[in-house]
């Protein structure tokens, strides 16, 4: 009777062990079988698909990134950091038809974009731009600078960007020596008149990623908020092999100081 007991209890192991190996092999099969199915499933990403993971990526780091807006408006121009407003200036003329070229980062010697417009000498610098993404109107001291610029540079044309607008002296200044001063409202106006698509990409292009924080004009890199006895301010992460440090827009502090009372 023992014997035929234990025969019985070996038999019922053997057999979950015989279920359990095929149930695993089955397992394997299937997965050998799907892998190659959803490999050739999977085409490469566009363009568009990278760049739309990367500002999801970023704004999982970035929690303060805004979300992305779906038209052109005056708080979305004055809300772009500065190096991505020279870009956006840059990209706009691109999109006009003109050859535009960024100076590199540091010190642009008072020129922040080169237009070249003349077909016969194509190499031939036709007029300069300045882009200032600051919070409050730019005086007559830059717009004159400017002015020193095109004579160095022998450029009879210049324009200088700016969206919080001018300085009634500045705009004196200005109309007497062929430079055309592009406020946010202008700015806004001439976005608004270039075609449907055109204006979708360029908006695109502005508000991809980190939009807002500013960019190190030393290094590249984006900026951290810091504290002072003065103030917030934005700082260089390198700090201190970097010592670059920039001042806190109107916007920039309202979201610091949320973010510090939250």
């Amino acid at each position: 009777m023992m014997a035929a007991v234990f025969g019985c209890i070996s038999l019922i192991r053997f057999s979950k062990q015989q279920v359990r190996a095929s149930s695993s092999s089955v397992d394997r099969m299937s997965m050998r079988r799907i892998e190659p199915v959803s490999a050739a499933g999977n085409p490469p990403l566009s363009a568009i698909d990278e760049a739309l993971l990367r500002a999801r990526s970023e704004r999982g780091m970035h929690p303060d990134i805004p979300e992305r807006p779906t038209v052109w408006t005056r708080e979305v121009i004055d809300r772009i950091e500065w190096k991505r407003f020279e870009d956006v200036c840059c990209e706009f003329y691109r999109v006009k038809g003109l050859r535009a070229e960024t100076t590199v980062l540091g010190a642009d010697g008072g020129i922040d974009i080169w237009l070249f417009q003349d077909d016969a000498d194509p190499g031939r610098c036709s007029a300069i731009v300045q882009c200032k993404a600051w919070s409050q109107a730019v005086g007559v001291k830059p717009i004159r600078e400017l002015r020193g610029v095109m004579a160095h540079q022998s450029v009879e044309k210049g324009f200088f960007m700016a969206p919080n607008g001018f300085t009634d002296d500045a705009r004196a200044f200005a109309a007497e020596n062929r430079i055309t001063l592009v406020d946010g409202r202008l700015f806004l106006a001439m976005l608004e008149r270039l075609p449907e698509t055109a204006r979708a990409d360029l908006l695109a292009f502005a508000t991809e990623g980190d939009w807002t924080t500013p960019t190190c004009p030393g290094c590249g890199t984006k900026m951290m908020a810091r504290d002072s006895k003065r103030g917030p301010f934005w700082g260089c992460p390198s700090f201190p092999k970097c010592r670059s440090m920039l001042p806190m827009r109107a916007a920039d502090k309202s979201t610091h100081r949320r973010g510090v009372e939250g």
